[in-house]
């Protein structure tokens, strides 16, 4: 039983992803990755590599973009590439952490859609991914900036309050492992890779998602944000857990007279030349 976790699951350690759940919203997944996409300015990368590729929803679009480029999808999730091997494109996949992955040969492109945010010391993790770049390669990059967001503090409010008689859920190492934080201010970033680029453009943007079905955020969380609560918790900790957030979600998070549910999304954009 996992009901009495002692340690924090490590950030990307368990690779088992539900794919077709995520896939349950690729249309809004995939307005970031435009976004991002319509930012980046090489007209002609031959190396390209798409950091935590997932279903390979953005990997479709860089090679719909460049379809002459040598492109790699790189995930640690077995149950990932093997939904985006389906994609009738020309790339490789490749399994591998991308804490731990190396290029073979240096990039053009390296393109990170809805990854870094799940992996700490961006301090190192940056600079590192810069270093594989060619001169004149791009470093693109966007991430979910979740962490002050309602349903997030939400979810560790259920943790800490959640149990019975208003007891805690899972362990403290738990607890504290989420509520930690990854994702580094704009400010920082900039101060991080200004010096390591020769262009740099960082933005935030805040997108009113609307979104629809029974319990939509719980849904779409349950396979990102709350992956280690739900995987670290036992049976009857989880169900309860469950419960309990659903309700105070759906309390905060009220459907509109339409059935449709407004969910804020706030994401960082970055784009780093070298």
């Amino acid at each position: 039983m996992l009901a009495n976790v002692q340690t924090p699951p490590a950030r990307t350690a368990n690779t088992q992803w539900d794919a077709k759940s995520y896939q349950q919203f690729a249309r809004l997944r995939e307005r970031p990755v435009l976004e991002l996409l319509d930012h980046v300015d090489l007209e002609h990368p031959q190396r390209i590599y798409d950091l935590g590729c997932g279903t390979g929803i953005a990997t479709q679009l860089l090679a719909k973009r460049w379809p002459l480029a040598d492109l790699t999808g790189i995930d640690s999730s077995a149950e990932m590439l093997e939904e985006a091997t389906y994609l009738p494109i020309k790339a490789l996949w490749q399994k591998c952490d991308v804490r731990e992955w190396r290029a073979q040969s240096p990039a053009d492109l390296l393109f990170a859609a809805a990854v870094l945010h799940f992996i700490n010391d961006h301090q190192s993790l940056l600079p590192q991914l810069l270093s594989q770049l060619n001169t004149g390669g791009c470093l693109a990059a966007h991430m979910p900036n979740w962490r002050d967001a309602l349903w997030y503090e939400l979810m560790l409010e259920t943790l800490e309050t959640g149990g019975p008689q208003g007891r805690p859920l899972g362990s403290a190492r738990l607890r504290q492992f989420m509520a930690e934080r990854t994702v580094l201010s704009l400010k920082s970033y900039y101060q991080l890779l200004a010096p390591l680029t020769k262009e740099l453009d960082i933005w935030e943007t805040e997108h009113l998602q609307v979104v629809e079905g029974t319990s939509p955020i719980f849904d779409w969380v349950k396979v990102s944000a709350l992956r280690p609560v739900l995987l670290a918790l036992g049976e009857r900790e989880k169900e309860r857990f469950i419960e309990q957030y659903l309700r105070v979600v759906h309390q905060h998070y009220p459907q509109e007279a339409n059935g449709q549910t407004l969910f804020p999304f706030k994401r960082i954009f970055i784009l780093a030349t070298v």
